[in-house]
C-alpha cells in the first residue's frame, strides 16, 4: 500500500486503518522500548511543571483555542 492509496482512502477508513495499527502495538510492548530522549524530555517538562514554568490549560480552554 503506498501513500497515495491512503491518501485516496476516505477519512473514516484512514482513521479505522490508523486506530487498528495502533493497537496492534499493544501486543509488542515488550519489544518496543521509547529512545532515551522521551525519557529526558518528560523529566524536563515534570521539572518545568513543577516549578510552575508551564503555562496549563483545561480542556475547555484547549478546545476554544482550536
Amino acid at each position: 500500500m503506498s501513500l497515495s492509496d491512503i491518501q485516496n482512502m476516505p477519512l473514516e477508513e484512514r482513521l479505522y486503518l490508523m486506530e487498528q495499527l495502533w493497537d496492534s502495538f499493544k501486543y509488542e510492548k515488550e519489544t518496543l522500548n521509547p529512545p532515551d530522549w522521551h525519557k529526558d524530555v518528560l523529566t524536563d517538562r515534570l521539572k518545568k511543571y513543577e516549578n510552575g514554568e508551564l503555562e496549563l490549560l483545561s480542556l475547555e480552554e484547549l478546545k476554544s483555542s482550536l
